[in-house]
């Protein structure tokens, strides 16, 4: 025996340090058969008495799901300093009337506001797959930016177009367009 375990206090044979660690292995193991066995009854009650998973029931789950990334992403979105910038930027092109499409031109490719035009298309072309996949939640979106979104398509459209002719790409950037196109033809709709 070492020196070191000549001084060390044993029960059953074993150190201190040997229970302590086994009573967190136990502790862990039984969290999870616990966390397993409530998920289980959850389930179950999500079951009809033919033993089929109740499809409300899912369905609810994952609007709920889809409703929480929205709002988590439009959180996310006004904490990021980058987009943040991009969107003044964009913004001071609007109300000064600036032409949108000059920037598409292959020598503005280092111009710090076809950067940032970009970088809001991306965006827009990102949220629209997720909603065309059924990963976000339009309404929410929609509800939350649609002003925005429609005033940014109208501008950049001409621009996105440029772009699809320079690189022969005719569908760079379609979710984007799918998605300001439908909500062209059905507007947000006034509570009052």
């Amino acid at each position: 025996m070492a020196v070191a375990e000549q001084g060390a206090y044993l029960i059953l044979g074993e150190t201190i340090g040997f229970w302590i660690q086994t009573a967190v292995i136990l502790l862990g193991a039984g969290a999870a058969v616990l966390t397993i066995w409530f998920n289980g009854r959850l389930s179950r009650e999500s079951i009809n008495h033919n033993g089929i998973l109740n499809r409300a029931s899912i369905e609810h789950n994952e609007k709920i799901a889809r409703q929480r990334a929205t709002i988590d992403l439009l959180m996310t979105q006004r904490a990021d300093n980058t987009l943040t910038t991009a969107k003044k930027a964009v913004g001071s092109i609007h109300n000064t009337g600036g032409d949108f499409t000059s920037l598409a031109a292959a020598n503005k490719t280092q111009d710090p506001e076809r950067g940032h035009i970009l970088s809001i298309i991306n965006n827009y072309e990102f949220i629209a797959l997720g909603i065309r996949e059924g990963a976000l939640d339009e309404n929410i979106y929609k509800r939350a930016v649609y002003s925005q979104v429609l005033r940014d398509w109208r501008a950049m459209k001409a621009f996105i177009m440029e772009l699809r002719r320079q690189n022969k790409i005719e569908t760079l950037f379609q979710e984007f367009e799918v998605l300001a196109r439908r909500w062209e033809q059905e507007p947000l709709k006034c509570d009052a």
